[in-house]
């Protein structure tokens, strides 16, 4: 009476039951148990009762031309002689449907009151030519209909000036890539740095005005930046891009950028090598060999990545700390940094059936080299008379002697109408660092400071969800549970810094609900997410209650999106927050030089943003408005040591709110070959502080625009100029004082039936990505610029043999707390 899967999930359960000592999760696990016990029967018994009434059809819809799966395409049935609508389905991820005809009309056609070849169905997606089929000619189950290209959309001449669709769909803003000019960009980086509301490279984006992104390729989160450049843009089918994650979403996600590819089939070995070449003053390499095998449901892959990153940066600092002296400093700096890593994935897939799979991934980094050379030369000030000038040499090592380990797994499943989305992760990770300050000084003493700093992760994480349609739109409820513990040990030898050991030990449990439903005026969306969050702090191993923090939190979320006209608006808004990184919460004491000390601030709270966004879209326009208000903000402070006020500790600290807005403006148009994007926007903020005696009002916008062109020919081509502009402004307790102007030269080209693929870059071809920022404290001002060695040249090769994309469906648990690291 239960089939396979199902067994399968509660031998699952019942292990995860056995082995698990939390009490929570164990009760939790029954529940889980129960549910699915009562569905399996109710399934059951609800498929008895209606083999006698129903006609079910099922099958899968595919591309004629490459054989992948088509997601999300309209299986409509219409009876003739007037076309009336009968019922309709979409096709899921992997582009199966299932079909059922109503009661009523099984019934006619038993008794013959009606003929099953006056039933015909229209399949239909963009891009493709709409296929009309009649019932008669299907089976019952394993139909397998193809769609052919739209030929007027998909030719050579006409591919390279089609725009990419935009619309707004359920929660996030969609961009369909597939028959688009994006089609062309080389790699699913290239892809994302030419949408609207992005900016960034490199695998790290953020949407504008919301900070970095969490992004996902086929609900799988992305760990390794490296996976957008190993992502063919041709591969690509759309992204979504969420401004105002919802409750299904950890609290602190504040957007999210979503991939779905095309789904790639057939059976057999296929390999993906890629080698990347990067020269400025210095040389970095990446290489890096994919490799996948498939047979029939069995997924199996593999990733073996060797990375070379050295890096140099050039800084002018000027410091000037108000006490019962003016104490300046000004430095000139020079670092070196050298990485050598290599990362190792393994994992597999099973796709027992088109609604059940499950499967595992393994993650081993190791970095065998990492470590940076500092050298500076200070003179020191006192009331503008010459005080002291000394050389600081300093040399920082990692161990790399022990590796990194994340371990993910998931299970996707549906019974009857309801879908069981788990996903697990461990994580674990041991640094051992060392470093050596050496400090030559002209008038005083020599100084040396010599610290090693041990620091321990751990994760274990779940996430839990249940999904079952409802009314006109999906129910969506779950849990998600954390716990991490994470040792950090700083020791100095000299004693010039006092030694600290603190643990971590936090557990957050969160239950989430979620409706989206549609109506006669639009979709509406609601959420709630509730956070438990207990961490307790320890130093020496030794409980500290006034450190030690309990959290409570609810975080509603709503949102609706409606069409007028050509218009399409989405008006949404999100309660989110902001946890400290344990880097932010940590006692350690970092020397920079005599005057100036670093250190974390274990009392810091979270912050709780309030956030209203308007996004809106019409043909070749997007807009968005975004007002946030950032309630106990953590920023940058700056103290003075009660025994000495000469001496600056560089700390953080809680503001008590901190408003901004966001606007921006994208337009796109196709002129022949050439497709020229042009975002422009603001953000702006509402911030007065008090600095050395005097209120510094913060609140000068900051101005970017982008202007990205695309140039397409019909050989597989494609030649890209893009430029990005930003102007002065304020950020938190920061002042931007230098504007930034950057010009990329890209191209990429095809050959050997895109299986061979040659990309070459040429980056800051001007040498202008140069950063300074002016840091307001209460008793001292820190002004830093910044000269990375950003003017390169980057040639990529890359070959692909029968090449498929794993089908890895895990999304990955603990994904905020694994930053938070």
């Amino acid at each position: 009476m239960v089939n396979k899967s199902a067994q399968g999930l509660y031998v699952f359960l019942i292990y995860c039951y056995i082995y698990n000592k939390n009490k929570f999760m164990k009760k939790l696990f029954v529940m889980i148990m129960s549910l699915c016990v009562f569905l399996s029967f109710n399934t059951y018994g609800q498929q008895e009762g209606s083999i006698r009434e129903e006609l079910n059809f099922s099958g899968k819809v595919m591309d004629l031309e490459d054989s992948s799966y088509i997601a999300f395409a309209n299986v409509v049935l219409y009876k003739l002689p007037d076309s009336t609508l009968v019922t309709g389905v979409t096709t899921n991820r992997v582009g199966y449907f299932s079909l059922k005809l109503p009661n009523n009309l099984s019934i006619s056609l038993a008794n013959k009151m009606i003929s099953i070849d006056s039933l015909y169905l229209k399949v239909s997606f963009v891009g493709y030519l709409e296929k009309t089929l009649r019932l008669s000619s299907l089976h019952k189950s394993h139909n397998t209909i193809t769609l052919n290209r739209d030929v007027t959309l998909l030719g050579d001449v006409v591919v390279k000036g089609k725009l990419p669709k935009m619309k707004i769909k359920d929660d996030a803003f969609v961009t369909i890539i597939q028959n688009s000019v994006l089609e062309k960009a080389g790699t699913a980086n290239n892809v994302l740095k030419r949408l609207p509301m992005l900016q960034g490279d490199d695998g790290v984006f953020e949407v504008f005005g919301k900070g970095t992104a969490v992004i996902y390729i086929n609900n799988r989160k992305l760990r390794d930046a490296s996976q957008l450049d190993n992502l063919s843009s041709k591969d690509i089918q759309s992204v979504d891009i969420v401004t105002n994650p919802g409750a299904a979403y950890d609290a602190s996600v504040k957007s999210i950028i979503r991939i779905r590819t095309k789904r790639k089939v057939g059976d057999g070995f296929s390999f993906d090598l890629r080698s990347s070449y990067y020269q400025s003053e210095n040389t970095d390499l990446v290489e890096q060999l994919n490799m996948n095998y498939r047979i029939k449901g069995l997924d199996i892959f593999q990733t073996l990545k060797y990375i070379r990153d050295n890096s140099l940066q050039e800084s002018i600092l000027r410091q000037d700390t108000y006490v019962d002296t003016l104490w300046s400093q000004n430095n000139t700096m020079v670092v070196h940094g050298k990485s050598k890593k290599i990362i190792g994935i393994i994992g597999l897939n099973y796709e027992i059936s088109p609604k059940q799979l499950l499967g595992a991934k393994y993650t081993y980094t190791s970095d065998f080299c990492d470590k940076f050379d500092l050298e500076m030369n200070n003179e020191m000030f006192a009331n503008s008379k010459a005080y002291d000038l000394w050389t600081t040499s300093q040399v920082s090592k990692k161990d790399g002697s022990t590796p990194t380990h994340n371990f993910n797994y998931y299970y996707n499943g549906s019974f009857g109408k309801l879908s069981i989305n788990y996903d697990g992760t461990y994580y674990y990770s041991h640094e051992e660092s060392n470093s050596r300050v050496t400090e030559k000084s002209e008038n005083y003493e020599n100084r040396v400071v010599s610290s090693k700093n041990e620091v321990n992760n751990r994760i274990n994480a779940l996430k839990l969800t249940f999904t079952y349609p409802i009314w006109k739109g999906n129910l969506a409820m779950g849990s998600e549970y954390t716990k991490t513990y994470r040792k950090d040990a700083y020791a100095n030898i000299e004693n010039i810094i006092e030694a600290s050991d603190t643990q971590i030990k936090e557990n957050n449990l969160s239950y989430f609900l979620t409706y989206m439903g549609n109506t006669k005026l639009g979709q509406f969306g609601i959420g709630l997410r509730y956070e438990n969050v207990k961490s307790d702090y320890y130093s020496f191993r030794k409980l500290i209650d006034e450190q030690s923090k309990k959290y409570i939190q609810w975080f509603p979320n709503a949102s609706f999106t409606t069409k007028i006209d050509r218009f399409n608006f989405q008006l949404s808004y999100t309660a989110k927050t902001n946890r400290p990184t344990y880097r932010q919460l940590s006692s350690n004491v970092l020397y920079a030089n005599r005057f100036t000390l670093q250190s974390g601030n274990p009392f810091l709270d979270p912050s709780i943003i309030h956030d209203i966004t308007l996004v809106s879209s019409c043909n070749l326009f997007q807009l968005m408005f975004s007002y946030k208000k950032e309630k106990d903000a953590i920023i940058y402070w700056t103290q003075q040591l009660d025994e000495n006020p000469a001496i600056s500790i560089i700390k953080y600290k809680n503001i008590n709110k901190l408003p901004s807005l966001t606007i921006f403006l994208s337009s796109s148009h196709t002129f022949g070959i050439w497709t020229p994007q042009l975002t422009t926007g603001l953000i702006k903020q509402w911030l007065t502080l008090e600095s050395h005696n005097e209120n510094i009002s913060l609140k000068k916008p900051i101005y970017i625009m982008t202007l990205n062109n695309s140039f397409s020919f019909n050989n597989g081509f494609l030649f890209n100029i893009d430029s990005k502009y930003r102007s002065k402004g304020d950020n938190q307790n920061v002042n931007i004082a230098d504007r930034q102007f950057v010009v990329d030269l890209g191209m990429v080209k095809t050959f050997c039936k895109d299986r061979l693929s040659v990309e070459l870059k040429l980056e800051d071809i001007f040498k202008c990505a140069k950063e300074g920022v002016l840091l307001y404290n209460q008793k001292m001002e820190l002004y830093q610029r910044n000269e990375n060695d950003s003017r390169q040249f980057e040639i990529t090769l890359r070959y692909k043999f029968n090449f498929t994309t794993s089908k890895y469906k895990g999304k990955g648990a603990g994904r905020k707390e694994l930053k938070r690291l």
